[in-house]
């Protein structure tokens, strides 16, 4: 049976291109009107929509929002213009599994679909681009990264220390056109203030005191790939409109030079703290501010997303495993307690808390001795045997209903042989 498609837009001409560029190998329903395929989705039966985000209301945002709400809800793909960069970003936040760019070719349309039938890529992956995982807010950073990474435009990648930005930095520039390239990283708070133009635009020979010779800078040093720029609230603000003039003309000068050098790169910038609050306080550049966060990926703390830790456990040390030749593991009790804790510090702090009590535990078995106060502490007055096995509970149902009750495929989702998954469950039945 063929797969059937929906097609929503309010432009006819561009319904029909849509319709028949894919006629030959899918069932075609079209709708020339948002309320009309909003109506369609709830009555019959879709494989996937395709819906333009241009439309008078209800618009493209409101089909797909209508469409998520659906009991059996079917795959959404958007099309969207060139130069609608946010709107796209928001359209994937929503739940939209792809985004086409208007005006596309037959080919285009088409690769999109069948992509988009595949289902979410990263969905059977739980640490692709080292983002381990089987919470949603995991699976869909997963599926993010391949989609933002077609584009040139800047990403500021927001969120707590330890959450992982800089996987997603790499993951953008591997996925992408420019993964040939180099991917370059500095530290913006690293860097004393008085150093850093010729840090970023380099410097001509003889330029200040101690410039013995001709250096290139980070962005020529990047230039065919991706700089990422990690902590870039702390950027001077004397240096910001330098920066700004560099991202817009694509051209910088080295300090002491005179000769314009062409540069092509892609920026991704990170942020632990919300940089809007900085503009308002006159210490960050509105127009920078803009220009960096043409897409904006949010991570999610670790504290959100309890049941990546049971499987984040496993994969850190297996890591560890892997580079001493030693195996580790938790005893039952310092697992209640690495799961019961808030984890400020994110998945850096539970890395080098399992990394420390691995170098401890010298018959292999981690003990609640051997980790950090702050983690033994954990449970305060609230049981921690209880509080875990809600986490670990929750875990290993979301894994099993995603497996549709499949045990060995359940154990492959969340990391772990089926040998384990097998005894969790005989010891916290569900």
């Amino acid at each position: 049976m063929r797969a059937r498609i929906l097609v929503v837009d309010d432009d006819p001409d561009a319904l029909q291109f849509a319709a028949n560029a894919l006629a030959k190998e899918f069932e075609v329903v079209t709708c020339s009107r948002g309320d009309e395929g909003i109506d369609r989705a709830a009555r019959e039966a879709f494989d996937l929509v395709v819906t333009d985000l241009a439309m008078p209301r209800p618009d493209g945002f409101d089909v797909l929002r209508a469409i998520a709400s659906l009991d059996r809800a079917p795959g959404v793909i958007v099309l969207t213009a060139t130069d609608k960069a946010r709107e796209t970003m928001e359209a994937l936040r929503l739940g939209a599994r792809d985004y086409i760019v208007k005006p596309s070719t037959d080919e285009e349309i088409r690769d999109a679909v069948s992509r988009g039938l595949q289902g979410r890529r990263g969905d059977t992956e739980t640490a692709a681009f080292g983002l381990v995982g089987i919470s949603p807010a995991m699976a869909r950073l997963r599926q993010l990264i391949p989609l933002l990474a077609r584009s040139s435009e800047s990403v500021l990648v927001i969120g707590e220390t330890g959450t992982g930005k800089e996987l997603v930095a790499r993951g953008l520039h591997e996925q992408g056109p420019r993964c040939a390239g180099p991917f370059v990283v500095h530290n913006v708070a690293a860097t004393p203030s008085e150093l850093s133009e010729s840090l970023f635009f380099g410097h001509a020979r003889g330029a200040f005191s101690g410039a013995h010779a001709d250096h290139a800078g980070l962005f020529e040093q990047a230039s065919g790939g991706t700089l990422f720029l990690d902590e870039m609230d702390s950027l001077p603000l004397a240096l910001q409109p330098k920066l700004l003039r560099a991202l817009e003309c694509r051209r910088i000068q080295r300090v002491g030079g005179n000769v314009d050098r062409s540069v092509d790169v892609r920026i991704v910038a990170a942020s632990a703290t919300d940089v809007s609050e900085l503009v308002a306080r006159g210490t960050f550049r509105a127009d920078l501010y803009y220009r960096l966060r043409q897409l904006e990926v949010v991570m999610p703390p670790l504290r959100d997303r309890p049941e990546d830790i049971p499987l984040l456990i496993d994969h850190i040390l297996c890591e560890w495993t892997c580079e001493r030749g030693q195996t580790a593991r938790l005893s039952p009790l310092a697992e209640d307690l690495v799961l019961a804790h808030h984890w400020p510090g994110n998945v850096r702090e539970l890395r080098n808390a399992l990394r420390g009590a691995a170098v401890l535990a010298e018959s292999g078995v981690i003990t609640p001795q051997q980790l950090p106060r702050a983690v033994r502490n954990a449970g305060g007055s609230t049981p921690v045997v209880e509080r875990l096995e809600n986490v670990e509970r929750q875990a290993i149902a979301r894994a099993l209903d995603r497996a549709g009750g499949n045990q060995s495929q359940a154990a492959r989702l969340l990391g772990i042989d089926r040998g384990t998954l097998a005894r969790k469950l005989l010891r916290r039945p569900l």
